[in-house]
């Protein structure tokens, strides 16, 4: 499992106002895989982010779920092409990382 959870939190909300800062425009939305599958976080209300998380110069990619967990799918493809081949959730001491929604 992944640890080094509170760093996540950090660059996720310094990252979403980056963008707004900088009056930057989205870009069309399209679905992400996992191997052969459509990254599925069901319920709705994910929360992803591309992150270069463990340092090898891929974008890795981290869903924060509506159950308060987080997911993360590291990229064994390249820059230009992602690719992910299932995730695994963070931990914080040894248990999944959870930030409560209710």
């Amino acid at each position: 499992m992944i640890r080094n959870t509170k760093i996540i939190f950090i660059m996720a909300f310094m990252s979403c106002l980056s963008v707004f800062a900088a009056g930057q425009s989205m870009e069309k939305p399209f679905l992400l895989k996992s191997g052969n599958e459509t990254i599925d976080c069901s319920p709705p209300y994910a929360a992803p982010l591309c992150i270069d998380y463990d340092n090898d110069g891929l974008q890795d990619l981290i869903v924060g779920t509506f159950r308060g967990k987080f997911r993360f799918y590291k990229n064994v493809g390249t820059k230009a092409k992602p690719v992910y081949n299932g995730f695994q959730l963070l931990q914080a001491n040894g248990k999944d990382a959870v930030v409560k929604n209710w």
